[in-house]
């Protein structure tokens, strides 16, 4: 499924995520050590516009440390 982030330090990005999950974290771009949270939004409908492959919206929800 493809994502487009709509927040957060990662926003205008898209890419591919398994249809079905709630959320995803993403390497943050400035912060070593970081991750962003992003959250699908349920209240969003599927985004079918012209030009762009359907898919869902993202909207950042904080940040963790990085596991490992």
């Amino acid at each position: 499924m493809r994502y487009y982030v709509m927040s957060g330090p990662h926003q205008g990005d898209t890419g591919e995520m398994t249809e079905g999950v709630g959320e995803i974290q993403l390497p943050h771009p400035a912060t070593t050590g970081v991750r962003c949270r992003y959250r699908v939004n349920t209240s969003d409908g599927l985004i079918e516009q012209g030009g762009f492959e359907p898919g869902v919206q993202l909207h950042y929800v904080g940040d963790v440390p990085s596991q490992g």
